[in-house]
């Protein structure tokens, strides 16, 4: 092992970060006789993407700056700190992050745009999230930055806003602004817009995928709309979409059709489901009850729990 490079101490230290064993690759960290930025970044994105590690991310970041002959803390180290500090939802820790690196000159791409929006937004500063967006240069602006800007509109229910950033540079949009910008209309209740903008989203020559899908049931089952739900189911005959591979698309045509009232077509799609899907079974048993229909509720009850 003594004779093995840094590339080869790094490119292990991944592949155990990658197969999820931290506590293996953090043994190769401390014990390695070459570490490089790589070799740091590494270990601080494996801390940072795992569940109960986000102490030793912090110390290892701060343990970055003293090191500065092995580890430079750049754009990737700071991103990775901005990811985590959304899920902590620390605001306190990520304005000093965002002031480091502004000092760093770290914060102009549109990359790390996104990544302080979305810290920003996570941890409830929807205002110093979009004046990160606002105060960046025109050049900075990325589908990235724009997409996270836009979800950060409609977590606060600032949906008005939300379109207009969706609209400007409009050429920037792919699916997924599409997608973002459908889900904020559902989830603060504005599905006939949901559904407006999925349509358009076809005729900008988008093509629906499983999360457009979601949407879109999760918007038509709200309006209550049988026969928009059986064009969905339609389309999605048409598209080969396989129910059985996303559970919430799966689970969606059955709550719209017993949401409608139509328990027949309900039953019918839910007993094509293969694998076991709670989200399906509860608007199975829901939609019975609705119709006070209880022996068909306690048998979906007690033959899929």
């Amino acid at each position: 092992m003594l004779d093995r490079n840094v590339f080869t101490w790094n490119a292990i230290v991944s592949a155990h970060i990658k197969s999820n064993n931290l506590d293996h690759s953090e043994l190769l960290f401390n014990t390695a006789p070459y570490k490089d930025p790589v070799t740091y970044n590494s270990m601080l994105s494996g801390y940072a993407n795992s569940a109960g590690y986000e102490t030793k991310a912090i110390n290892l970041f701060k343990q970055m700056h003293s090191v500065r002959h092995e580890a430079h803390v750049d754009e990737f180290s700071l991103t990775r700190m901005c990811n985590l500090t959304a899920k902590l939802g620390n605001s306190w820790y990520g304005k000093q992050l965002h002031s480091f690196m502004v000092k760093t000159g770290n914060d102009i791409s549109g990359f790390a745009v996104s990544a302080l929006v979305d810290m920003y937004s996570k941890s409830g500063c929807f205002d110093e999230a979009y004046n990160v967006f606002n105060g960046c240069s025109y050049e900075s602006v990325d589908v990235v930055s724009k997409n996270a800007v836009v979800a950060a509109c409609c977590r606060e229910g600032k949906v008005d806003m939300a379109m207009e950033i969706f609209s400007n540079q409009a050429e920037l949009n792919d699916v997924v602004s599409w997608n973002t910008m459908i889900a904020g209309y559902a989830q603060n209740m504005y599905d006939k817009n949901a559904i407006e903008v999925a349509r358009c989203m076809e005729r900008n020559g988008f093509r629906w995928n499983a999360h457009t899908f979601t949407r879109v049931l999760n918007a038509c089952s709200t309006l209550k709309c049988l026969k928009l739900g059986k064009e969905l189911h339609a389309r999605m005959l048409k598209q080969r979409i396989n129910l059985n591979s996303n559970p919430f698309v799966s689970s969606g045509i059955v709550d719209v059709y017993c949401k409608c009232g139509n328990m027949k077509y309900a039953e019918l799609i839910h007993s094509r489901i293969c694998v076991d899907n709670m989200f399906s079974t509860t608007s199975m048993i829901v939609g019975y009850s609705s119709q006070q229909n209880m022996t068909q509720a306690r048998r979906r009850w007690e033959g899929d729990s």
